[in-house]
């Protein structure tokens, strides 16, 4: 569903819907909740989107699109001159975008807990896609780091994605190192990903 043909009340169900996600996990999502959290009648969710697995798949799509529309960017015949930093910033950038609608939460972990708890059809629809992504980077990235064997530099890649993820609670923002900048901020996600890539 494209946002500009959703209703006023659908947005409101989604938005409900991926704060529950962002703070409680899938487990803690169900219609009775998602209208309570929208403050309408329950009953909207299945009148506008017919089952919680139907808003959950466009809950799934809003969050996906822009990250890959960002990873597009990368890899392919138009893009073969970029070096080993535009590669990793417009990877990390795309994982730290926010959630689709609520500002307290970021894209990636509406779909963590999709790719977690998620039906299996729902899980694959997220998971294809960034398999897929994870192919094209390493191939965009080998070139950069001909020390590493291609397990390794799939190890290290995923590592440097569960990075940018965090560590839970990941309900409340970014998540803090105690003291100074959070966790994912980008400059620190991009030093430690040159440092996994080329040490």
């Amino acid at each position: 569903m494209v946002a500009a043909t959703r209703s006023n009340t659908q947005t409101r169900l989604l938005a409900a819907a991926e704060k529950i996600l962002v703070e409680k996990g899938l487990t803690g999502l169900s219609v009775r909740k998602v209208g309570e959290q929208a403050g309408v009648n329950a009953t909207l969710v299945t009148y506008h989107f017919k089952s919680i697995s139907n808003l959950l798949e466009e809950l799934c799509q809003i969050n996906l699109d822009p990250i890959l529309a960002r990873w597009s960017q990368i890899g392919g015949a138009g893009n073969a001159s970029q070096d080993f930093d535009d590669i990793l910033e417009i990877w990390l950038e795309a994982l730290l975008l926010p959630s689709a609608i609520t500002a307290e939460g970021r894209a990636l972990v509406v779909l963590d807990e999709i790719i977690a708890h998620g039906e299996g059809s729902l899980r694959q629809s997220v998971l294809e896609p960034m398999e897929q992504f994870s192919e094209r980077l390493r191939s965009a990235l080998a070139p950069f780091c001909p020390h590493l064997h291609q397990d390794e530099l799939r190890a290290r890649v995923r590592f440097i994605s569960g990075a940018a993820l965090g560590p839970p609670p990941r309900g409340d923002g970014s998540p803090l190192a105690g003291v100074g900048n959070p966790l994912d901020d980008l400059d620190c996600l991009l030093n430690f990903a040159r440092a996994a890539l080329r040490g």
